[in-house]
């Protein structure tokens, strides 16, 4: 095992599990994916496993730890990436489910150290989950698409997998996806696209169309009651904002009615650059900094 893998619960080989992944980052910016996961955790009563010491992989110049109060006592917290292991009802297989924050340093090491382990617990098959940005309005469903190795996770997910042409900087979940595709995993990507005007934090609409979908291929049964409550909170936030800024309200109508008709190509995942954007910043400024303040009154 490896130096920085501490075990967290009792590691076993599992039976023909699969590992859920989401690292928070260049794939998943506003760490929507990554509150799909943690939700997943919660709901399924995942175990934890391990979790991947941050001291080896992370530059606290760049990304400074925190200090708060837990119990009137000060405590740091240090960048997480941490294993869970759940049996859901409806399932006819164990999940591994790994939510964290991409690293700084010694990527091929992280994700060997990802691969080795998830394989030592039986596993074969990975799903890495993500979030872009993008020219959408949150007034409709969230579109999410799909990279794979192999077309039985079309007929799994119900969508289309285009081939990538994309050549560019990419992530280190997709430095783990190719190290996972060249040990002859079957593994997919299941990208969400994020309206780019309000991604001050995750959107929990956008966790609630992954879990669905999760759900629905895998026979799963996932209560999101509180993920439903802070999608509902999030959208009176998003009108009231609205209300008051006539320009950025019809900013989202330029996008709904490009969506509804011309339902916008969803790019190829695998290793996709964020797409450039129109600069919403002074448009939609007031509305991305009104999130934001509330999602810090909520911590």
């Amino acid at each position: 095992m490896h130096e920085a893998l501490r075990p967290l619960g009792d590691i076993r080989p599992l039976d023909n599990p699969v590992l859920l992944a989401s690292l928070s980052g260049f794939t998943d910016a506003t760490g929507a994916a990554v509150t799909a996961i943690d939700h997943l955790a919660e709901e399924w009563n995942a175990e934890p496993l391990a979790e991947i010491e941050a001291e080896h992989f992370f530059d606290f110049t760049v990304q400074r730890p925190r200090v708060g109060l837990v119990d009137g006592e000060r405590v740091v917290t240090w960048p997480e990436n941490r294993f869970y292991v759940a049996r859901p009802d409806g399932a006819d297989r164990d999940f591994i489910l790994l939510a964290g924050v991409e690293p700084h340093l010694r990527w091929r090491e992280f994700t060997t150290l990802i691969a080795d382990f998830v394989g030592e617990l039986g596993s074969t098959t990975s799903i890495t989950l993500g979030a872009q940005p993008s020219g959408v309005p949150h007034t409709r469903p969230v579109p999410l698409s799909l990279s794979a190795s192999d077309p039985s996770f079309e007929e799994l997910f119900g969508l289309k997998a285009p081939a990538s042409r994309y050549q560019g900087q990419t992530g280190v979940v997709a430095v783990l996806n190719l190290a996972l595709r060249a040990r002859g995993w079957d593994n997919a990507s299941l990208w969400a696209m994020v309206p780019h005007y309000i991604s001050a934090g995750p959107n929990p609409n956008v966790a609630i169309s992954i879990i669905e979908l999760i759900d629905r291929s895998f026979g799963t049964t996932t209560d999101l009651t509180s993920l439903r409550e802070e999608a509902d909170q999030f959208e009176d936030q998003v009108r009231s904002v609205l209300a008051d800024s006539e320009e950025a309200a019809a900013y989202v109508r330029q996008l709904e009615e490009q969506f509804d008709t011309n339902q916008p190509p969803l790019p190829a995942p695998q290793d996709q650059r964020p797409e450039e954007l129109p600069d919403a910043e002074d448009l939609l400024g007031d509305l991305e900094r009104f999130l934001k303040d509330q999602r810090q009154d909520d911590d």
